[in-house]
């Protein structure tokens, strides 16, 4: 009999384990989907790519949490302008070149972080968290152009050249965020927080997000998120699996 009630015991706690990872609250999870950025002091660019996220609580109320994500984007011009006069063997007049531009500049940002946070439950709808996290955030930019002078289909002149660099800066930040069940499925987030970018200019920003999860199983969700830290900005769509 007793093994009876201990298998029933043990039944029921592995039930209420798994009701609780796969709850809509949960801090076990991982995520990926699709990230925009927009930096302010670059108005051609509108870098997009992937976000990946994960969390993993431990204890009881403690949680680890890293995030990972990289966007790129290019910027393109030409323009074709009245060059030079030609002249034959002779020395006479024949027409006029034309000279050509074309510049590329391409633009790669990668940031990952990892993190240790606190969660106190304000009710079974509501929880409180707190982070702080650490990483890094890397600039590439690559960038080319070529100029040519032309005349009909004969090249007179050409000229191309391409530079390089990079930059990378380490992130230090710390947040607060709630988190609230509207409905059984639907979560609705916000949070405030301080970022600190150090490098040669260090920055420090003021961030605050808002965002929301719908569970559509017990453990698959969809999540969207705006996040806005001053001088950039990011939109983020994704997929998460509790587990």
């Amino acid at each position: 009999m007793k093994y009876t009630l201990l298998a029933c015991a043990l039944s029921l706690a592995s039930t209420t384990v798994m009701a609780e990872n796969t709850s809509p609250l949960s801090y076990d999870y991982v995520e990926a989907g699709y990230k925009k950025t927009e930096i302010d002091e670059l108005n051609d660019f509108s870098l997009s790519g992937i976000g990946i996220n994960f969390s993993k609580q431990f204890a009881e109320n403690w949680f680890v949490l890293g995030h990972y994500s990289t966007a790129s984007d290019d910027d393109k011009e030409s323009s074709y302008y009245d060059g030079y006069n030609v002249y034959d063997s002779f020395g006479n007049l024949i027409g006029e070149s034309q000279i050509s531009y074309l510049g590329k500049v391409d633009l790669d940002i990668t940031r990952f972080e990892l993190g240790l946070g606190y969660i106190y439950s304000l009710s079974d709808r509501t929880n409180l968290d707190f982070s702080a996290k650490i990483g890094q955030l890397k600039f590439e930019v690559d960038s080319s152009f070529s100029v040519e002078e032309t005349y009909q289909d004969y090249v007179l002149e050409s000229y191309s050249d391409s530079y390089s660099d990079s930059e990378t800066a380490d992130i230090l930040s710390a947040n607060v965020q709630i988190r609230h069940l509207l409905t059984d499925s639907f979560e609705i987030n916000g949070g405030v927080g301080y970022e600190r970018l150090h490098d040669e200019e260090s920055e420090n920003n003021a961030v605050f997000h808002v965002g929301a999860n719908y569970a559509f199983t017990s453990a698959w969700l969809v999540s969207a998120s705006y996040r806005d830290a001053n001088d950039y900005s990011d939109i983020s769509l994704a997929v998460r699996y509790n587990f």
